[in-house]
């Protein structure tokens, strides 16, 4: 089987699988809405700065093509659990909850047991849903219970984790193979480890001082240190309690032992997860998706409170954009996304629509062709920038993404996460996952999504299908990690398919830009021509120049599905994604 190159096959050639034991220390004994980010924590954390570049990866974004069966997610070992699992006759569901699951384990600075995932499947019959797993903030939640310092990081930032609840649900719902069957890769390589790549050592050095604060130290710092790049990273603790979930379900998670250890756990920590909220985690909500027109393709994500519709909103205005401009260059195609990306969630800001549950209709309005070159007028008005911030700031955020199909055609684009790097910065000693930090996204104002009792947090997770307007097949199945840079990246992989004719590996690596709600614009080398430098400056923006490949510019995980049946992936060179294709 063709297999694309990754930092991975570097590791695994100067780290022999052998050649480590686990992590030290008390816990590890086993052998081997958005969010402004204060400016003095991302210069402390030097999260968004130039060398935040994957020097490992000098090329562009891996690729292979086969037949019609393949997985791409944001970690070699995942990618390979999702293989796995389609082997042994797992459809594409199986094979994505089997990947999650493992990205759980492999990737925790992105997701965990602690967090929220969300799901675009196509079926094999061309029904679409979206199985959305986001969370809920627990029932003491409000302004008086949460300080506005405490909804970053800490136990009181933390929403009732429904991962496990949606992995569950959705495999059980539409899996073909067993639970334990589904999560045994994940379970073995928590139990045998993994090496850390670069890239993680280098985010456990941006967090190190917040995780020795608290237990999670003790399970993903090395002697209270970032652990080495080659290090075997190796989780007894959470294998332990994905063995609990395999053997008796999630049910143990929500109504169980393992609920009665996380309440515990939050009492004496100051924490405001009770048992009880967790017993009220149902299972996720199967809602239709979003959708829009664009270039003739039909584009479908996930509702509020999700980022779906920021995104279509987005290309809406490109379309808008574009009809005003019969300039074709490369500066211009830059220039639109810029000021599309800003725009959206400047909109979000200023109009922010209610949950999707409670008025469905409100959605039509904000993907209006009207509506779009409404705001497209405005961004492009000489005065446009007059009221925009300049020190506006974003922190980088994490998230990871994942994209399956199969020989039946089912097709799954899933994406979870537990909102910031590290979440919450606070870990369970016993069960080995970290807590997400979700409810530094609800506002402290009123608002549709203020902070409070059961309130649902925002996100800007962006699960997206397109379907060709001529056929309405598959066309591309993609979604993006970064923050609100899920939206930017996204659209320059769409729009570079669609409007350039890229391939989908030249699409994934191609450099970015991204427009803050404010008037900064950050832009990848090499796209930073003299000439869109001069054209953002014009319209009073600040251009801000970073280095190619970078970290905080998002991470596109993305299918392509071609008209003879075949496959091809790209995992995103900005981090340590993985592609393959079965043939």
């Amino acid at each position: 089987m063709p297999m694309a190159a990754c930092i991975c096959d570097i590791i695994k050639t100067r780290f022999p699988k052998n050649s480590e034991r686990s992590f030290p220390g008390g816990t590890s004994r086993a052998p081997a809405g958005w969010t402004i980010c204060p400016k003095a924590e991302i210069e402390m954390r030097a999260m968004l700065m130039p060398n935040l570049e994957r020097v490992e990866l000098d090329g562009p974004a891996a690729s292979v093509g086969q037949r019609h069966e393949a997985v791409v997610t944001a970690f070699p070992n995942a990618t390979e659990a999702g293989v796995e699992i389609l082997r042994a006759g797992g459809n594409a569901i199986d094979a994505a909850v089997a990947a999650a699951w493992a990205l759980c384990v492999c990737e925790p600075s992105a997701s965990g047991l602690g967090g929220q995932t969300v799901l675009l499947v196509r079926f094999a019959d061309d029904r679409i849903r979206i199985i959305d797993g986001h969370s809920r903030a627990p029932a003491a939640a409000s302004l008086d219970t949460i300080k506005a310092g405490q909804q970053r990081r800490g136990y009181r930032s933390c929403t009732i984790p429904s991962t496990p609840a949606t992995l569950d649900w959705a495999h059980r719902k539409y899996g073909v193979l067993s639970r334990e069957t589904v999560m045994a890769p994940a379970i073995r390589i928590a139990e045998e480890g993994y090496p850390i790549t670069p890239l993680q050592h280098r985010q456990a050095r941006w967090v190190a001082d917040d995780l020795r604060a608290s237990p999670a130290g003790e399970l993903f710092l090395q002697d209270g240190l970032p652990p080495e790049i080659g290090h075997m990273f190796r989780q007894p603790e959470l294998a332990g309690t994905l063995r609990r979930l395999a053997d008796f379900g999630t049910e143990d998670f929500y109504h169980g032992g393992i609920a009665r250890q996380i309440a515990a756990d939050m009492r004496a920590a100051g924490g405001l997860i009770t048992e009880e909220d967790l017993a009220s985690c149902g299972p996720p909500a199967q809602v239709e998706p979003v959708s829009t027109s664009y270039r003739g393709h039909r584009i479908l994500s996930i509702p509020p409170p999700s980022g779906g519709l920021q995104l279509l909103f987005a290309l809406n205005i490109i379309a808008q954009i574009s009809a005003t401009n019969s300039e074709s260059s490369d500066d211009s195609w830059h220039e639109a996304i810029a000021l599309a990306s800003s725009a959206v969630f400047r909109e979000r800001e200023l109009r922010p629509l209610l949950p999707d549950d409670l008025i469905p209709q409100s959605r039509q309005g904000r993907l209006s062709e009207d509506y779009a070159r409404q705001v497209a007028d405005s961004i492009l008005a000489p005065q446009s920038t007059k009221e925009l911030a300049t020190d506006s700031a974003e922190e980088p955020g994490d998230t990871t993404h994942l994209s399956v199909c199969d020989r039946d055609g089912i097709i799954v684009v899933l994406t979870q996460s537990i909102q910031s790097v590290f979440g919450a910065k606070v870990a369970h000693r016993d069960l080995g996952f970290l807590y997400n930090n979700y409810l530094c996204t609800c506002p402290r104002l009123s608002h549709p999504y203020e902070l409070g009792p059961g309130c649902r947090p925002r996100s800007n997770m962006a699960p997206t299908l397109v379907l060709q307007g001529a056929t309405g097949r598959p066309l591309l199945a993609l979604g993006a990690a970064g923050s609100r840079r899920i939206i930017s990246a996204i659209l320059h992989v769409l729009s570079g398919v669609i409007d350039l004719g890229l391939d989908i590996t030249d699409a994934v690596a191609a450099p970015r830009v991204h427009g803050l709600v404010g008037r900064k614009v950050w832009i990848e080398r090499p796209a930073a021509s003299n000439a869109l430098l001069a054209r953002l400056r014009a319209r009073n923006r600040i251009p801000i120049v970073k280095s190619r490949l970078n970290f905080a510019m998002g991470s596109v995980n993305a299918l392509q599905l071609m008209t003879d049946g075949s496959a091809k992936g790209a995992a995103d060179p900005r981090r340590d994604g993985l592609v393959e294709v079965l043939s």
